[in-house]
């Protein structure tokens, strides 16, 4: 999952400062608005892991806003909304309140499925990597319940989802990636599994070529 930045003493003062005037100009000036819904989001998420109770009710209203925009902004709503679950189970994960993030992170995983799945005629990139990260906070959410064999098909679902960035030049891609295949090589070593060669071969092949000198050929 994508990592935040937290702030500290003086400058995490200062940035309370500055949401609690953006927050009482938007909630005058554009209630119930998807401008709204995602500075509660952005709040939500900046908030330090001692404050979860606050950041979970700021995630309350941000997941409410942006679901009432289902109807008549979907894309948008549906971008937001995921985003904000996924970032809940990011906490949740932190606080080892396994079965909420197992749950924040599987409706994450859900909306943005869907929102692959309808990625017709254009690029796809984001929303792979997006679905990339609820998966992999769904992986760590479920190893973390002890649910290591669903923990391993996920893994192995998000690495399938992420094996065309292998080879490219996508470091954050790259990064995710890589951390994902040794989640699932160490899910399939507790489960007594052999990892999926049919998995794991395209992907060391990529690796490869992407290295090699241009024009000498791949060993058979």
């Amino acid at each position: 999952m994508r990592q935040q930045t937290r702030g500290g003493g003086k400058n995490m003062q200062d940035k309370s400062d500055e949401y609690a005037l953006r927050l009482s100009f938007i909630e005058a000036t554009e209630p119930g608005s998807l401008t709204l819904a995602r500075l509660y989001l952005e709040m939500a998420t900046s908030q330090h892991h001692s404050k979860r109770d606050y950041a979970l009710s700021l995630f309350d209203k941000a997941d409410q806003l942006f679901a009432s925009h289902l109807p008549k902004a979907r894309d948008a709503a549906i971008a937001g909304l995921s985003l904000s679950l996924n970032n809940r189970a990011a906490l949740e994960l932190d606080a080892g309140q396994w079965e909420w993030a197992i749950d924040a992170a599987s409706q994450a995983v859900a909306l943005r499925r869907d929102r692959l799945n309808g990625c017709v005629g254009r690029k796809d990139d984001l929303e792979r990597l997006d679905l990339g990260y609820s998966l992999a906070a769904l992986v760590l959410a479920m190893r973390g319940a002890g649910q290591l064999d669903l923990a391993r098909d996920a893994a192995g679902e998000a690495i399938r989802i992420l094996g065309r960035f292998a080879g490219m030049n996508d470091q954050e891609a790259f990064v995710l990636l890589t951390k994902l295949i040794c989640i699932y090589a160490e899910l399939c070593d507790d489960t007594g599994q052999v990892p999926d060669a049919a998995l794991l071969l395209p992907l060391a092949k990529a690796f490869y070529n992407s290295k090699r000198p241009q024009g000498q050929d791949a060993p058979l």
